[in-house]
């Protein structure tokens, strides 16, 4: 052994001889000790404290308390310390040593010594760029794990832990983990490493799903994965990424609850607009009339949309939307109610409001007190249950009213916008002006 030690000059290998009385000398010495060491064989020989007093005071007493450790028990002792040779250098050694009792009481201690300050250097190099590695890629939020499936070890970094809810020193084991992921989602999870393990080589898979922390958040994680087998085909290890996209799926979950407002908007947008172009067109003698009697009411429709386009698609003033409506015909003809101002409506409903509003102040332009300079119209707030409010049309000074059990294009559009959205209309031919009461339910603004 010592001649193989020196030959591949794997270290320096020794043999040391303590006595009862304390005293220590070495009985052999390798040739490498001076490579080593940078003492030579010789003076280690004749004095055993040269080599021992190389030995940094700081790492003294652990050494002392291995050699006493390996003696109590007769067992070998292994240990790194960092020795300063003579020349000034601080080196890092490895040192292996066995003790076995002579029949005098001496101690016989075997070793072998190996510098190690290179390996030390560049594993602590290579800890220092996977430090570094790790801070830049979990900047982006990505959390590493490992799973070791032969030795059954879940490693996790705490940029990962904090991903799924748990402080830095919490333990993590597999079934740790199953436990935190969505029950709904634990079948989808094992199924995509299923999938990978059963390729030949191995392979990746990717897969998004929720977790529950312990705080009782739900999250949504995608982990990114590579499962590594042995050369006999079976599964070693799994090492992967977790990045939380939480947010991005509640965007996409917006998205489609938008789309899908969006559509049901457009729906019942079509229909009014088929309901208008089918209404506008009876009674019309004249391509023109239609026309200009259309083009009105698409352009009240539109002026409406504006508002709800304006408001982001949220609850939108009843005070703009009135407005808007009988800005064409004169507001200094029109008495509003101050209170509207506190008053909303659902986006949806302000199309229709808007639309019924135009017409009415057109058939009070054409036949009621809109129609002589006298008249004027009041749109007041009335009385309404709690969650709902109603306005009262009321026009007065004009041209005496007859009753009509004919259906105007007003009542005609309740049945196809305002009372699908929950709105209520009751129309009034009083000899005085004709009069409306339109009820609602109300929206709390954003």
């Amino acid at each position: 052994m010592r001649s193989a030690a020196d030959a591949s000059a794997l270290g320096m290998a020794y043999e040391l001889e303590a006595t009862a009385d304390g005293s220590r000398r070495f009985t052999f010495v390798g040739q490498r000790c001076l490579a080593v060491n940078g003492v030579p064989a010789e003076i280690a020989m004749a004095d055993a404290s040269t080599l021992y007093n190389l030995i940094l005071p700081e790492h003294r007493a652990a050494f002392d308390a291995a050699e006493a450790v390996a003696l109590e028990k007769m067992q070998p002792f292994d240990i790194e310390i960092a020795m300063r040779r003579p020349d000034g250098q601080v080196r890092w050694h490895r040192i292996v040593s066995m003790p076995r009792h002579r029949p005098d009481g001496a101690v016989l201690w075997d070793g072998l010594q190996v510098d190690v300050t290179d390996r030390r250097q560049i594993a602590a190099e290579l800890q220092e760029q996977r430090h570094r590695m790790e801070v830049a890629v979990e900047a982006t939020g990505l959390g590493f794990w490992e799973w070791d499936i032969e030795a059954g070890k879940v490693t996790w970094s705490d940029r990962n832990k904090a991903l799924f809810g748990l402080r830095p020193h919490e333990e993590v084991t597999i079934e740790r983990y199953l436990a935190l992921v969505h029950p709904d989602d634990v079948e989808s999870v094992q199924a995509a490493f299923q999938s990978a393990r059963d390729k030949p080589d191995g392979g990746d898979y990717s897969i998004e799903h929720r977790v529950v922390t312990p705080a009782g958040e739900t999250r949504w994680i995608l982990a990114n994965a590579r499962v590594a087998k042995d050369p006999d085909g079976g599964p070693r290890l799994v090492v992967g990424t977790s990045l939380d996209v939480t947010a991005s799926k509640q965007a996409e979950e917006r998205r489609a609850l938008l789309m899908g407002e969006l559509a049901h908007r457009l729906k019942n947008g079509i229909a009014v607009i088929m309901a208008i172009v089918g209404q506008t067109a009876r009674g019309q003698a004249t391509v023109e009339g239609f026309e200009e009697l259309l083009m009105a009411r698409l352009q009240a429709m539109a002026n409406s949309q504006d508002l709800v386009t304006a408001s982001g698609g949220g609850p939108v003033n009843l005070a703009d939307v009135i407005d808007q409506a009988v800005a064409p015909f004169g507001q200094t003809r029109f008495d509003l109610d101050d209170d509207f101002a506190g008053v909303t409506i659902r986006g949806e409903m302000a199309v229709g409001m808007g639309l019924l509003l135009h017409e009415m102040a057109t058939n009070a332009v054409k036949y009621g007190a809109l129609s002589n300079r006298a008249g004027r119209v009041r749109i007041a707030l009335d009385d309404a249950p709690e969650d709902r409010a109603a306005f009262a049309w009321r026009e007065t000074g004009g041209p005496e009213v007859k009753p009509s059990n004919s259906r105007g294009f007003g009542t005609r559009l309740l049945s196809q916008v305002l009372r699908n959205q929950g709105g209520d209309v009751k129309f009034s031919f009083e000899p005085q002006g004709f009069q409306a009461r339109v009820a609602f339910p109300v929206a709390q603004p954003d």
